[in-house]
């Protein structure tokens, strides 16, 4: 992975890991069950390796200088990623569902979209003390 994808890949993770923490804080004032920041940890797990894979989708998608391969490759790495995402969230229904809030693993997991919009304000930050 090419050095300003890392640096944009750590940005975006550390979005998804202050979401987390905020939620976690949030959920610590109205729940006292463990099942719930569990949840909050499992889909902050997930959505760091969706930005992983992401990236490594993208990249190569680029690598291949074909507008239609890298349509497909892009298109087949998101159905991948949501089919795992998916199979993930059912796994967690039927095996583990009093143990780890799936309510909780989808509010983690949508740090990736708060994490893409803190990631700006996140590059500012971490540019300006380096």
């Amino acid at each position: 992975m090419e050095r300003t994808t890392k640096a944009l890949v750590a940005e975006i993770s550390a979005g998804i890991i202050v979401h987390n923490a905020l939620c976690a804080i949030l959920a610590g004032c109205f729940f006292q069950d463990r099942a719930v920041f569990a949840g909050l940890f499992v889909g902050m797990a997930s959505a760091i390796l969706m930005v992983v894979h992401m990236a490594f989708c993208l990249e190569r998608s680029i690598d291949t200088g074909d507008f239609s391969a890298a349509n497909k490759k892009t298109v087949v790495g998101s159905v991948i990623r949501n089919f795992c995402y998916l199979i993930l969230l059912l796994v967690i229904l039927w095996k583990f569902s009093d143990k780890i809030n799936v309510l909780a693993v989808v509010i983690g997991a949508l740090g990736l979209k708060t994490g893409a919009y803190m990631q700006p304000a996140l590059h500012r930050l971490f540019h300006k003390r380096t």
